[in-house]
């Protein structure tokens, strides 16, 4: 019978990291001063539920980690890209996204006095002494949802469809009435004043 190890080798260490998520950083990792990362992170990690606005591209993220003591702070920009259809012609269309996310994290006994205090701030956050890791999925979700546009456009000066016949009029004009009156106003059109 052989004894029990009590310690991961190096290779299984490399396998237990490789077997987190991206989105989680190990505190341990970064050294005193200033550190660069980036990660991938595929939409589907973040559930961000169902829109008409898609992200059609992995969600790229350059953080800057500058670490002192057991103080973190830490800055990231995201980057993708958005599709869907134009709110205005149908057409397709795309979009780039961008988000910041930028908050303290500090490692350390807190009182509940402490603790309270930075509740309700978004930009710090107190963990146990002996937390190694540290989740940005969440802080990464809310700064997507932030900035996602409720519409999209193929072109800023996009000039619809027709609401009678349909016609794209960024293809040409239609020969429809330009003052049809919508038969929901009808009666308005009726009174006279």
């Amino acid at each position: 019978m052989q004894p029990a190890r009590l310690g991961f080798t190096s290779a299984e260490r490399m396998l237990q990291v490789r077997l987190k998520p991206p989105t989680v950083l190990l505190l341990d990792d970064f050294e005193e001063g200033s550190s660069a990362a980036e990660i991938e992170v595929d939409v589907a990690q973040l559930e961000l539920g169902s829109t008409e606005v898609e992200i059609t591209r992995p969600i790229v993220v350059q953080l800057k980690i500058v670490r002192a003591m057991q103080m973190f702070t830490i800055q990231g920009r995201l980057r993708t890209r958005l599709g869907g259809a134009c709110c205005r012609c149908l057409e397709p269309a795309q979009a780039d996204l961008t988000a910041n996310i930028r908050f303290l994290l500090q490692r350390k006994e807190a009182s509940a006095v402490e603790v309270e205090a930075v509740e309700d701030q978004d930009e710090v956050d107190i963990v146990d002494p002996g937390n190694k890791e540290i989740d940005l999925a969440q802080r990464l979700h809310d700064a997507i949802i932030l900035e996602m546009p409720i519409r999209l456009y193929c072109k800023t000066d996009c000039k619809g469809l027709c609401p009678q016949c349909g016609q794209d009029f960024n293809a040409g004009n239609c020969s429809c009435a330009g003052d049809a009156i919508d038969p929901r106003w009808e009666a308005l059109a009726k009174l006279k004043i």
